[in-house]
C-alpha cells in the first residue's frame, strides 16, 4: 500500500491525580506516557533524519522481556521523525491505542506509522507499571511491576493454564463458550477483569489531553476509534461499549475480559485472532446491534501480532504465518475499516485469499 503521507511522532507524558497509583512504588497519580504518530508531508521532512525505534534503555528491556537477543532491532531506526510540525489548516481522524499486558507503547509501531500515513493521527497509550517499560517528560521512568505476576491468577497459574486451555478446545456454541469464558474469570483472574476498566480510565485521560493539546488537528465528525492488542484489544471493546466518543474499533486476538452480559454492542468493531485463541474471543458477535467483522489467522501466535514478530524467528511464540502476509492483513485490515467509519468513505472491508486467513464480515 502506497503512502500518502510521512509520519511525524511526538511524546509526552500527564498525571491523573484523581487516581492513586496501586502499583510499583504506589507514590502519586496514575502517570500515563502518550506516542503520537501523525501526517505530514513529505516536503516537511526533507533532509531530517528518522527517528530511533525506542530509547537504548527501554531496548534492553525490551530484549530481556522477550529473550531477544543482543543483534535483534539492532538498526533500531523507525519509520518516523521526531517533532515535527503538525500541519495547520488541516485535520484527521483520531485512532486511539492501547498496548497489551507487559508489552510496550511502541510495540505496534509499523501499524501505527501505516495508519498515520494513510491520513489519520494515532495516540499510542502507555499504562504505568503494566508496561515493559514507560518513560515519562520529566525523565522518570518506570518498569513491569513483576508483584503483578502473583496477583494475576487467583488459583495461580498452572490451574489458570489448564483452565484455559481447556477453553481454547471447546467445540461449543458461541453462547456456551461465552458462560465458560465468564467461569473463567471470575474463578481465575479477577485482577484482569478489575485492569480494563482502569485501562479505560488511562485511554480517556489521555483523550481529553489529547484533545486540550491536539484538538485543532483532530477531525471528530465521526467521532475517533480504538484498537490495541491483547488486552488492550479488550481495552478498546470496553471503551466502545461504555464511551459516546468511540464510535467504531478494533482488537487485536485480545480475549474479552470484562462482564458484558448486559451490555450490547451498537458499534462496528473489527476482531482479529489467533485461530488457537478464537473461543476467547468469539463472544464479540453476541449481544450485538452492529456489523462486526472478524479475521482469524491459522498458524500465529498471539504476540505475533505486535513488531516482535519482526525482530524475533522463533515460530512458537510468534507462529509459522509469513511476517509480511500477516502485516499485510492487519495493516489492511485496519486502514479499510477505519476509512469506512471515520472518514466516511464508500469502501469494502479487505478481504483475503490467502486460506490461512479467514475474514468474514457479520451484519
Amino acid at each position: 500500500m502506497s503512502k500518502l503521507y510521512e509520519v511525524g511522532s511526538v511524546t509526552f507524558s500527564i498525571t491523573d491525580d484523581s487516581r492513586k497509583e496501586i502499583l510499583g512504588d504506589a507514590n502519586g497519580g496514575r502517570k500515563i506516557a502518550i506516542r503520537l504518530y501523525y501526517p505530514v508531508r513529505k516536503e516537511c521532512v526533507e533532509g531530517l533524519n528518522k527517528a530511533c525505534y525506542v530509547s537504548e534503555r527501554k531496548l534492553e528491556a525490551i530484549r530481556k522481556a522477550f529473550h531477544l537477543p543482543k543483534s535483534a532491532m539492532k538498526k533500531n531506526e523507525a519509520d518516523y521523525y521526531e517533532n515535527v510540525p503538525f500541519e495547520k489548516g488541516v485535520k484527521y481522524p483520531l485512532l486511539l491505542f492501547s498496548h497489551g499486558y507487559n508489552s510496550y507503547i511502541e510495540a505496534n509501531t509499523f501499524l501505527c506509522s501505516d495508519i498515520a500515513a494513510s491520513g489519520y493521527i494515532v495516540a499510542s497509550v502507555g499504562h504505568a507499571y503494566e508496561a515493559v517499560e514507560n518513560e515519562y517528560s520529566d525523565g522518570s521512568y518506570d518498569y513491569y511491576d513483576k508483584k503483578i505476576n502473583k496477583m494475576m491468577y487467583k488459583q495461580g497459574i498452572a490451574k489458570a493454564l489448564f483452565a484455559q486451555s481447556k477453553i481454547m478446545k471447546l467445540k461449543k456454541s458461541l453462547e456456551e463458550t461465552d458462560e465458560a469464558f465468564w467461569r473463567f474469570q471470575t474463578e481465575h483472574t479477577p485482577y484482569i477483569m478489575e485492569r480494563v476498566e482502569q485501562w479505560k480510565e488511562d485511554m480517556l485521560y489521555a483523550l481529553k489531553s489529547i484533545k486540550e493539546r491536539y484538538g485543532d488537528y483532530i477531525d471528530f465528525t465521526n467521532g475517533i476509534a480504538a484498537s490495541g492488542h491483547s488486552l488492550g484489544g479488550a481495552t478498546a471493546y470496553y471503551l466502545c461499549q461504555t464511551c459516546d466518543e468511540v464510535t467504531c474499533g478494533l482488537n487485536i486476538d485480545g480475549g474479552l475480559f470484562g462482564d458484558y452480559r448486559r451490555m450490547v454492542l451498537k458499534k462496528p468493531f473489527y476482531q482479529f485472532s489467533c485461530k488457537e485463541n478464537w473461543n476467547v474471543e468469539s463472544s464479540v458477535l453476541l449481544r450485538r446491534e452492529a456489523p462486526i467483522y472478524t479475521a482469524v489467522f491459522s498458524n500465529m501466535k498471539h504476540i505475533g501480532f505486535t513488531d516482535i514478530k519482526f525482530f524475533m524467528s522463533n515460530t512458537f511464540l510468534v507462529g509459522k504465518m509469513d511476517k509480511d502476509v500477516m502485516y499485510k492483513h492487519l495493516s489492511e485490515g485496519h486502514i479499510s475499516f477505519l476509512d469506512k467509519y471515520l472518514k466516511g468513505l464508500d469502501v469494502n472491508i479487505s478481504q483475503s485469499s490467502n486460506p490461512d486467513v479467514a475474514i468474514e464480515t457479520h451484519i
